[in-house]
């Protein structure tokens, strides 16, 4: 009876430390904003017999590494710009050195005279200038991703002897390696479940097999990624190595097979795939013709600080172009948002980060346009939206001519482009071209 209370005990003991355990480190997920995009590593050393590479050689893979990973497409070589912007590698070339990383205990060698001498691998880094690798995109017609990019939780589960397993990156170390070096060399972001008593209650191998989806979805809500992947693996008799997987994302499924005799390729492919599918999904190539302007609404602005967050924010999302502060009315921001190609990437990219929350409210008709909700605001510009501001100045300038409800550390903005205010008095008319189309709150 002893024996048994406390093999209860320690159970509930364990149980316990898992459920603290999992409340502690479960944090939301939201959007990762990835670093490192526009840095490269290259190994030096070439296989024996073949002649290790120069370093112009060197630099074009690097820079090739860093075009994939800032547009997020794996063809940028196929593209008809790529030969001009190979050719100004050099010339985007931020910094440089020679790394040399030490191998495994288990590939060092021991000398004659009983010395551990440690292998070392020598690696070719660089970092490129974001500005003139952005500029050499656009002018080459490629899309340029943010470093706002969707985390994706990856379910993985192996057939082994007829036997399917859902499997954790602690029971093959190795596999989830390719995922996370695979994932680094393109700029996404993974998370792993934990597979503990929750997980395991939640969602089975056969649940992956079969394509169950719905409870592969409820079992990722604790992690709260933007995308969920689920990937299969078995071996042919042939030899061959089979990957499936299914990519579960914005209420759709896509999904692709890849087939290889070599492991690590069948599942660093499988990587690439799902790189390319969330690239397209939130970037678009730049044209001209593309560009409109909507108005966004943001509520819970509470000074300067609230205001410098939210506006490099929306500075350095990859679907806007330019923006401009058009009103100011206490704790609400009304800006003019010029953004490139679909509105709905707009919004797509918007929902991937945690710093603002979407309003639903009900449409309002022509006939309130004149309601005391929208006559309270008071336009900074007058110009048409969708003009281009050859006469742009310092943010600065516009937010001096904002109402005297405006708060004191708001006025002292930092510098920034926007549009001047006329010196005209506004007439009552024009308060019906601020109606904001999209609107959120800013989380604090």
């Amino acid at each position: 009876m002893k024996v048994k209370q406390t093999s209860n005990f320690y159970f509930i003991r364990q149980l316990t430390l898992i459920i603290i355990f999992s409340l502690l480190v479960i944090q939301p997920g939201f959007a990762a904003s990835v670093s490192k995009l526009y840095e490269s590593s290259v190994k030096v050393d070439s296989p024996k017999g073949e002649q290790q590479q120069s370093e112009n050689q060197l630099i074009a893979a690097a820079f090739t590494q860093v075009l994939i990973k800032v547009s997020g497409r794996s063809d940028v070589a196929a593209s008809t710009g790529y030969s001009a912007m190979l050719k100004k590698a050099e010339g985007a070339i931020s910094q440089f050195r020679y790394d040399y990383k030490v191998l495994s205990e288990a590939d060092n060698e021991t000398s004659q005279q009983g010395e551990q001498q440690e292998e070392k691998e020598k690696w070719f880094w660089v970092r490129f200038n974001a500005k003139t690798i952005n500029a050499l995109l656009k002018d080459a017609q490629i899309p340029i991703w943010g470093k706002i990019r969707p985390e994706t939780l990856v379910w993985f589960s192996q057939e082994t002897q007829g036997k399917r397993y859902l499997l954790s990156q602690y029971e093959e170390p190795e596999i989830y390696d390719v995922f996370k070096e695979q994932a680094d060399k393109r700029g996404i972001s993974l998370i792993f479940p934990f597979l503990d008593l929750q997980d395991q209650s939640g969602v089975s191998a056969s649940d992956i097999w079969g394509n169950f989806h719905d409870a592969v979805l409820l079992a990722s809500r604790r992690y709260q990624a933007q995308s969920t992947l689920t990937s299969r693996l078995f071996k042919e008799p042939s030899g061959l190595w089979v990957s499936q997987w299914n990519l579960l994302m914005l209420g759709e499924v896509q999904s692709w097979e890849i087939r290889d005799e070599n492991l690590e390729r069948v599942l660093a492919s499988g990587i690439d795939e799902l790189a390319d599918k969330l690239s397209r999904q939130f970037t678009q190539v730049y044209r001209e013709a593309d560009d409109s302007s909507v108005l966004v609404q943001i509520n819970n602005v509470g000074g300067f600080k609230d205001f410098q967050a939210l506006d490099d924010y929306l500075r350095n999302l990859a679907t806007v172009k330019s923006l401009a502060v058009m009103q100011v009315d206490q704790d609400k921001v009304i800006y003019s948002i010029n953004y490139l190609s679909s509105k709905n990437s707009l919004i797509q990219e918007i929902r991937l980060g945690d710093l603002l929350n979407s309003v639903e409210r009900s449409r309002v008709n022509h006939e309130q346009h004149n309601s005391s909700a929208y006559n309270s605001y008071k336009p900074v510009i007058l110009g048409d939206l969708g003009a281009n501001s050859a006469a742009a100045s310092d943010r600065e300038k516009a937010l001096n001519t904002l109402d005297d409800s405006l708060t004191e550390p708001l006025k002292q903005a930092s510098d920034g482009n926007t549009q001047t205010a006329p010196e005209a008095q506004v007439q009552e008319k024009r308060v019906e071209q601020l109606l904001p189309e999209l609107e959120y709150w800013l989380a604090r």
